[in-house]
């Protein structure tokens, strides 16, 4: 080799060198949830968080102020606990927006089912594509099983119809859920804020939708003893 050849080498060896170093490598920690999918794996989570949103919350501020908001802060009914979403979940992070073989549109007979306890289309079809997706359920078996998760759930008296606003903490609302919720244990469940109002309930449930143990990144999401608003049920919200 002549030593015009061998100064090429050795600089393409540099060269490699370092594009190596700056490089960025692949993060194979992270599973690909659309790789997964399309492989025929199943997505892998832990367990579930049922997730129910204080209503009045929601209604009162900018977010429930859209025209798919109409049914829950504007049809008359007074809405109070309603359902959310039934998320899957990881004792770290979570999986979202993965691939499913059923039709990317929910069916309009779930729709129709679904909105007697999900008052909100935009929701609903949100709750499939970013968590429904990650179910390894059909669609049809992921909201049966939400709609499940949510009527087991007994709520408290004081908040069915909660007819003037009230000062309380996370922690007595989530005592209440409790009281009447005799198989679930504090640790299951968390109480959620948001501007100093409570905003959502979480429960936390294994694969057959019973309670188990939050993990502790979840447990971090109650909001202790805080003072916090919770807002008169109605359904007259102004836009």
């Amino acid at each position: 080799m002549n030593e015009r050849r061998l100064l090429q080498v050795v600089a393409g060896i540099a060269i490699l060198v370092l594009l190596s170093t700056f490089w960025p490598e692949r993060d194979v920690s992270a599973p690909d949830e659309a790789a997964l999918a399309r492989s025929g794996e199943r997505v892998a989570f832990d367990y579930y968080i049922l997730v129910l949103s204080w209503s009045p919350t929601h209604c009162a501020g900018e977010d429930g102020r859209g025209r798919d908001d109409d049914l829950q802060c504007r049809s008359g009914r007074p809405y109070g606990f309603v359902l959310h979403g039934l998320w899957p979940q990881r004792e770290k992070s979570y999986p979202e927006y993965c691939m499913s073989t059923d039709p990317g549109t929910v069916a309009d007979d779930i729709m129709r089912e679904m909105l007697e306890i999900s008052p909100s289309r935009r929701l609903i079809q949100h709750e499939w594509d970013r968590h429904g997706t990650c179910s390894n359920s059909s669609q049809r078996a992921y909201f049966a099983a939400a709609a499940k998760a949510f009527e087991a759930i007994e709520i408290p008296a004081a908040f069915r119809a909660l007819s003037h606003e009230t000062a309380t903490t996370p922690e007595d609302v989530r005592a209440a859920f409790l009281e009447v919720n005799a198989t679930f244990r504090a640790d299951d469940l968390a109480a959620t804020c948001r501007r100093g109002e409570l905003a959502e309930m979480w429960f936390c449930l294994d694969k057959d939708l019973a309670p188990r143990r939050c993990s502790n990144e979840v447990r971090k999401k109650h909001c202790g003893a805080r003072k916090v608003r919770m807002r008169a049920v109605r359904g007259n919200w102004p836009r």
